[in-house]
């Protein structure tokens, strides 16, 4: 779709996501906290997030509808005081209005939303939601290193700051390599395999959290909790080489692993002997023209497949058979080029379904996306909101510092689903590979 400068048509990925957010109330929003070493006056904090917007053209993004589907359109300035003040709000209501306005439309909302406050012992505590359609779980830590490099003054951020990047790609213009090695996540080499250190905690949070949109004068303490009904298990470097060692013995990724205790589950919770699983895969090597994808943006595709799940007994035996399927699939995948008015029926169709479903995104290390600021930064974890449709739940994986987070985030199961899925959980990451060594 062409259009004036500065603007674009969404592509296939983007407006997929879009869509989804739109009409499953805040779906796949990617909400990231985290704790920052040192405490810093409003002022500082408004100025970095100014010279944060500058760099980033991405964030001042609107969507917008049109005749021919959904667009990008250039938003406020990056210099606007209206991006740096917060109307009240609540957690979810907020992030599902003000991040989507309705039917066809995002209409004139940011497509991010940042608050600060005081944390623990002179930290600052940050959470930053952004819109699925501007970044995938690659792009949290390229869209939170400017963040850091604009609060702590990195030398030759002046420069930066006036070589502004052009917008992502619109991917459906690049030629997609389909083929080679499978990308699904859950057979390749395990990511993550750093190690660093990291503050040992198991947590289970549950913890409603307050997200309102632009940034929030820090006044109040940041709430623990990413948002209401997250199950987190932080583990620690040690545990998670463990786990790491463990699966590879056995022949499957982490993420592999993961995929199938928590398809077993939710088979087990909802009286299925199947589940359908979504796995994130990267698309970033997957274009011939990958040189001119850049960092930040949503460069991701869902590989879907039907798996029988809910038995007991050799788990990783199924989780080979289970990454067998997927890999199979992710062969398959390729970009299907639909109108935006095909995508956002296909989406209607989806929000309608009533099989439970699997999602899994494993984003793998972050240290190396933050750079020199990784040493100043704990408590790092990601969510992927889960908003209506399909009854199930979104885990997200990420490691830092050499320690592994799993963040779990649910809908239409209810309490015992969370106890069970706490538990099951809990046993795969800490006891198995501790009970039973390869």
């Amino acid at each position: 779709m062409t259009g004036g400068e500065g603007e674009r048509g969404l592509s296939d990925t983007e407006a997929t996501f879009a869509y989804t957010h739109a009409l499953m109330r805040g779906s796949g929003r990617l909400t990231t906290s985290f704790t920052v070493q040192g405490t810093f006056p409003p002022e500082r904090v408004e100025r970095a997030v100014r010279r944060w917007l500058g760099r980033l053209p991405l964030l001042s993004l609107r969507i917008t509808g049109a005749d021919d589907g959904l667009r990008f359109r250039p938003g406020a300035t990056a210099g606007a005081h209206s991006l740096l003040t917060s109307p009240a709000g609540t957690d979810d209501t907020v992030a599902a209005d003000d991040m989507v306005a309705g039917d066809d439309t995002v209409a004139g909302e940011r497509l991010w939303r940042l608050r600060a406050g005081p944390g623990p012992s002179g930290t600052t505590r940050f959470r930053l939601t952004l819109h699925p359609a501007i970044c995938d779980g690659h792009s949290v830590g390229r869209l939170v290193r400017p963040l850091l490099d604009a609060l702590f003054d990195t030398p030759g951020l002046d420069a930066a700051d006036r070589a502004v990047e052009a917008l992502p790609p619109d991917t459906d213009e690049l030629t997609y390599e389909g083929g080679g090695g499978c990308v699904c996540g859950v057979c390749g080499r395990v990511p993550g395999a750093g190690r660093g250190h990291g503050d040992g905690r198991r947590t289970r949070d549950v913890t409603p959290g307050v997200e309102t949109p632009g940034l929030v004068a820090p006044g109040a303490v940041m709430p623990d909790g990413l948002m209401p009904g997250v199950v987190t298990l932080a583990l620690t470097p040690y545990e998670s080489r463990r786990l790491r060692e463990w699966c590879g013995a056995g022949q499957v990724t982490v993420s592999g692993f993961l995929t199938t205790v928590l398809a077993d589950a939710l088979a087990r919770e909802t009286g299925r002997t199947e589940v359908t699983v979504a796995t994130a895969m990267s698309l970033r090597r997957r274009y011939a023209e990958r040189t001119l994808i850049a960092e930040p943006g949503c460069v991701l595709g869902l590989v879907k497949a039907r798996l029988s799940a809910g038995a007991t007994g050799d788990v990783l035996g199924r989780a080979r058979a289970n990454a067998a399927v997927l890999c199979s699939a992710g062969r398959a995948w390729r970009p299907e080029r639909r109108a935006h008015a095909g995508i956002r029926h296909a989406v209607e169709l989806e929000a309608r379904a009533r099989g439970p479903e699997v999602r899994v995104v494993d984003a793998g290390s972050v240290d190396t996306a933050l750079g020199p600021h990784a040493a100043r930064i704990t408590g790092l974890c990601t969510v992927a909101a889960r908003g209506s449709g399909r009854p199930g739940g979104s885990l997200y994986l990420s490691t830092f510092k050499g320690a592994l987070t799993v963040a779990l985030s649910s809908r239409g199961l209810g309490e015992s689903w969370t106890a069970r899925v706490e538990r099951e959980l809990s046993e795969a990451v800490l006891l198995r590979p501790a009970l039973s060594p390869l």
